[in-house]
C-alpha cells in the first residue's frame, strides 16, 4: 500500500502591510517538545528580513522578574488555600501533588488558586517531555538575539500575573477544582498533543477546535485573556506600522485566530492582510514487498545487471512539472519507493513527484502486478478510499499507464504506474480539502520510462 504522506511543518505565518512597513504575525506555541519541527524556509526568510522582534514579554526568562511578580500577587500567607476549597478538594490536591512530585498539599497552602491552577496543569505536560526552552517563541527570541537585534515586549510579567490575580476568588477557585477533578496524566497531553499537531498543519480551524475556544468564549476571563489582550496588541501595531521597515510577531497562536484575532483586528483597521504561503513539502512512500505478494513475473531475471537497484534512468527527466512549480531536493527514504524528482506549488500545497521501485529481482513486471503492489491493503482501512485503477496513455500516448486515485484521512493522492525494466510511479499528492489541479494531473501523463 502507499505508505501515510508526512508534510512539512507549516504553522500559520501572515505579513500586515501599510504603504511604510511590514509586520510578519507568527502564531506559536509556548511549550513543546524537544525537536518538534515548526520551522520553514519561508519563516526563516521572514525573520532574516525582519529588523526586530516583537513577544509578548521582552525577556520571559527573566527569572528574578518572575519570582517577584509572584511574590506580590501569587501568595496569601494570611489565607491558606486549605480555608478557600473544601475538604474533599484539599484531600484532592493532596494526592495529585504527591502523585506529580511536589511532596503533598502543604507545598501550595500559601499560594492562591489561580497560581496552583497553572502549575497543575502544565504539571502532566512536563512530565510528557514539553518544556518552555523548546517554545517556537523562546527559539525565535534566541535567533534574534544571536542576531543583536531589538526585542520588544507588548506587556510585563506583572501585567501577565495579574490577568489571573485580579480574578474574583471564586474564579480563582473554580478554575482550580477544574484542573483538580480532571487532573489525570493522559488528558491534559492529549489535549495539548492536538494543538501542537493542529498548529504545525497551519490549519486554524483545526487548531480553534484543539484549543476549545468555543468553551473559552464562555468562561468568565475569555476577553482578559485573549480579545483585550489582542485589542492592545493591534493599536501598538498599528503605531509600528506608521514607521517604516520590516518587523516580526511571535506571540501565542490563540491570539491569532477568529474574527477578533490580531489579523483580523488589523484588517478590520485597513492595513493588507495576507496569509503567507509555506511551501508543505509532501513525501511519500511504498513499503518492502510482502512476499505473499508477487513482485515479478515467472522466469523473471533477478541477475545482478537487471537488478531494479540500478540508478534511476534518464528518462524520468521528462515528466514535465506544471508550469510555475518549483523542484525540490527529494526526500531521503529507507523503503522501496525511492523519489527521483519532486515539485511543489506553495499555492495549492500539493507535490508532483516521480520516483521508482528499489525492489531485488523486481524485474519484468506488468502493470496488473504493479498496480496490485502498491494498492496492497489500502482497501483494509477504514480512513482510505481507492478508485478503481484505470488504463491510461502516457508519454504523449506511446506508452501503457495504469491510474488510480487513492484518498486518505489528510491526503488525496492521484497515481500513474508504468514498468519497463522496475517500477515506476508518478504522484500528484495534496491535502484533502485542496481542489485538483488539472496542470498537475495532467503532468503525470507525461512521464515517460525507458
Amino acid at each position: 500500500m502507499c505508505a501515510g504522506v508526512a508534510a512539512q511543518a507549516a504553522p500559520a505565518l501572515w505579513l500586515v502591510e501599510s504603504p511604510t512597513a511590514k509586520v510578519y504575525l507568527f502564531g506559536t506555541v509556548h511549550i513543546l517538545r524537544e525537536g518538534t519541527q515548526w520551522r520553514s524556509s519561508e519563516l526563516e526568510a521572514a525573520m532574516t528580513s525582519s529588523q526586530d522582534l516583537y513577544l509578548e514579554i521582552a525577556d520571559p526568562a527573566n527569572v528574578s522578574a518572575a519570582l517577584s511578580s509572584l511574590v506580590k500577587v501569587g501568595f496569601d500567607r494570611e489565607h491558606p488555600l486549605s480555608t478557600k476549597i473544601t475538604k474533599a478538594d484539599v484531600q484532592l490536591l493532596d494526592a495529585i501533588a504527591k502523585r506529580d512530585g511536589f511532596g503533598g498539599e502543604a507545598a501550595f497552602d500559601t499560594m492562591q488558586p489561580w497560581l496552583v491552577y497553572l502549575i497543575l496543569s502544565l504539571a502532566p505536560a512536563r512530565q510528557a517531555g514539553y518544556a518552555a526552552p523548546n517554545g517556537a517563541d523562546v527559539q525565535v527570541r534566541q535567533e534574534f538575539v544571536a542576531a543583536g537585534k531589538p526585542i520588544y515586549g507588548f506587556e510585563t510579567i506583572d501585567m501577565q500575573a495579574h490577568i489571573f490575580a485580579d480574578l474574583p476568588q471564586a474564579t480563582q477557585v473554580a478554575l482550580l477544582e477544574s484542573v483538580l477533578k480532571n487532573a489525570n496524566r493522559t488528558g491534559g497531553v492529549t489535549k495539548l498533543n492536538a494543538i501542537v499537531s493542529a498548529w504545525e498543519s497551519g490549519n486554524q480551524d483545526d487548531l480553534a477546535a484543539a484549543m476549545q475556544l468555543d468553551k473559552l468564549a464562555q468562561s468568565p476571563f475569555e476577553a482578559k485573556l485573549l480579545t483585550d489582550r489582542n485589542k492592545a496588541w493591534a493599536d501598538a501595531l498599528a503605531k509600528r506600522l506608521a514607521q517604516t521597515g520590516t518587523s516580526f510577531v511571535s506571540v501565542g497562536a490563540a491570539h491569532m485566530l477568529g474574527p477578533q484575532g490580531v489579523p483580523a483586528l488589523l484588517a478590520q483597521m485597513g492595513y493588507k492582510v495576507t496569509r503567507v504561503q509555506i511551501a508543505e513539502v509532501l513525501q511519500t512512500a511504498l513499503p518492502s514487498a510482502s512476499p505473499a505478494v508477487p513482485v515479478a513475473s515467472p522466469g523473471a531475471s533477478s541477475s545482478p545487471a537487471a537488478s531494479a537497484t540500478a540508478l534511476p534512468a534518464p528518462g524520468l527527466e521528462r515528466l514535465t512539472p506544471p508550469p510555475g512549480w518549483t523542484a525540490r531536493t527529494p526526500p531521503a527514504s529507507a523503503t522501496a519507493f525511492k523519489i527521483d524528482k519532486m515539485w511543489a506549488d506553495p499555492n495549492r500545497r500539493g507535490a508532483v513527484l516521480v520516483g521508482h521501485l528499489d525492489i531485488p529481482g523486481a524485474t519484468g513486471l506488468d502493470l496488473d502486478t504493479l498496480d496490485g503492489l502498491i494498492h496492497q491493503g489500502l482497501p483494509a482501512s477504514a480512513d482510505v478510499q481507492v478508485q478503481p485503477s484505470k488504463r491510461v496513455k502516457i508519454c504523449n500516448g506511446s506508452q501503457d499507464g495504469m491510474y488510480s486515485k487513492v484518498v486518505f484521512k489528510t491526503i488525496a493522492e492521484d497515481m500513474v504506474v508504468a514498468v519497463s525494466d522496475r517500477g515506476y510511479i508518478a504522484q500528484y499528492a495534496r491535502s484533502k480539502e485542496q481542489p485538483d489541479d488539472p496542470a498537475a494531473l495532467h503532468s503525470l501523463l507525461n512521464l515517460c520510462v525507458p
